[in-house]
């Protein structure tokens, strides 16, 4: 018995098979680059140390002076869906973004809100099934530990003595 191939779904799928990686995930889309994104990722880059996005602004602002911070905003949203960056957020704290996209965890200061990597083994999430994870696919993880960093607990250590 001979299939007869449909040649418009056969058009279909050979323009599918390059947008899919071998998870069946969508692969990183390539979009033109403009002189403020790379500003933008530049200066996360640079300041390596989870900036929000009003820090991203200001040393952005260092190499295009002319960039507002709707720009630098929507290339932060941008550069994430994108995955050269990734957004860190807590409840009651404003984003932070990291421009290392492996597979990390992350601590932050319940105090002041500055968020660090943590040297701790990541959460291997590959051999999460979807009938273990409420029917989900699992294509990705975020873990952020909280706790008190140096500088607010001396702080707060000082205070309390002064209050003696």
């Amino acid at each position: 018995m001979k299939q007869v191939v449909d040649e418009k779904k056969f058009k279909f799928i050979i323009v599918m098979i390059p947008i899919m990686n071998y998870e069946g995930r969508k692969m990183k889309k390539t979009r033109r680059g403009s002189k403020q994104k790379n500003a933008v990722l530049n200066a996360a880059k640079e300041l390596a140390s989870h900036p929000t996005a009003q820090e991203i602004f200001f040393k952005a602002k260092e190499e295009v002076m002319s960039i507002s911070f709707g720009t630098v905003y929507r290339n932060l949203g941008v550069l994430v869906d994108d995955g050269d960056l990734i957004t860190i957020t807590s409840p009651g704290s404003e984003a932070h973004y990291d421009h290392n996209v492996k597979n990390h965890c992350h601590i932050q200061c319940s105090i002041c809100g500055k968020v660090r990597d943590l040297d701790f083994p990541a959460v291997d999430f590959q051999g999460i099934l979807p009938s273990d994870a409420s029917g989900f696919t699992v294509d990705g993880v975020c873990v952020t530990f909280t706790g008190m960093c140096r500088y607010c607990k001396e702080t707060k250590e000082k205070e309390n003595f002064n209050e003696c």
